[in-house]
């Protein structure tokens, strides 16, 4: 057993510690995660998306 203290944020997608996202890039990925729903929804219709 280590004494090291384990970061809680390493698990899921928070695995890069200590990093934010600047405002210019939090909305690229925003309207990109939009276009990506409306594309499957259009394509797969209602069923492509999981809510």
């Amino acid at each position: 057993m280590t004494n090291e203290r384990m970061n809680p944020q390493v698990n899921g997608a928070h695995g890069v510690s200590g990093r934010r996202r600047g405002p210019v890039a939090a909305a690229v990925r925003n309207v990109g995660i939009v276009l990506d729903t409306a594309a499957r929804v259009l394509f797969l219709g209602r069923d492509g998306v999981k809510l």
